[in-house]
């Protein structure tokens, strides 16, 4: 029993646990008549983002266009979880020291609002491409309560625009959906088979005093 128990505590923590540990980045390529974004994060780590435990999220636009233009680059974010986003602009692939050529900031521990409303952050030539970085952290002031934030990308040239988003929510605080209640249940499981033992334990001194 007490092994049985054991298994069952374990199930349980297990549960709890985030997911992050066992997260890896993902790709999305989103493709327009013209315009092209390839998105790549860990949406299992932005999903339980933690103050002082950024995300970087990658998002390479790029265009084939008829004629020269430019492309312009925007953001815009919305729900109740306070963010600050560090983002950076490459025009070559980022390696892992970073911007070959050096990265311009856009934005440093910027404070995006929440409204919905598109922010510009750059525009390109259609001939370049793109790399732009966001590190998303959760905003240590912006209070404790569980909440999530969707953030958007948004490119616009050769006259359509293409959008990339985090799509269900960016930097859920506390527990997800419905764990609560598996935590309760698995609790109560494990006081269930405390129960049981300290039962068998009396049942079994009732006879040895018996005999």
């Amino acid at each position: 029993m007490r092994r049985a128990l054991a298994v069952v505590l374990l199930a349980v923590l297990a549960v709890a646990m985030p997911a992050v540990a066992w997260a890896a980045p993902t790709t999305q390529i989103i493709q327009g008549s013209v315009l092209r974004l390839v998105s790549v994060a860990d949406w299992a780590a932005a999903g339980s983002l933690l103050p002082g435990e950024p995300v970087e999220w990658d998002i390479a636009v790029s265009a084939d266009a008829p004629d020269p233009g430019v492309v312009r680059i925007a953001v815009s974010a919305t729900g109740d979880a306070q963010l600050l986003l560090d983002v950076s602009l490459c025009l070559q692939e980022w390696t892992e020291a970073g911007c070959p050529d050096g990265a311009t900031a856009l934005r440093t521990g910027w404070s995006i609002p929440r409204d919905g409303v598109e922010i510009p952050l750059a525009q390109v030539a259609d001939t370049e491409t793109a790399h732009l970085r966001l590190t998303i952290f959760l905003d240590p002031s912006g209070g404790s309560g569980a909440g999530s934030t969707d953030v958007r990308v948004h490119a616009q040239g050769a006259g359509e625009t293409v959008v990339v988003g985090s799509d269900g929510g960016l930097a859920t605080t506390g527990l997800p959906p419905g764990m609560p209640w598996v935590v309760v249940a698995g609790a109560a499981l494990v006081a269930w088979g405390v129960a049981l033992v300290n039962r068998r334990r009396g049942t079994a001194s009732e006879t040895r005093r018996v005999r």
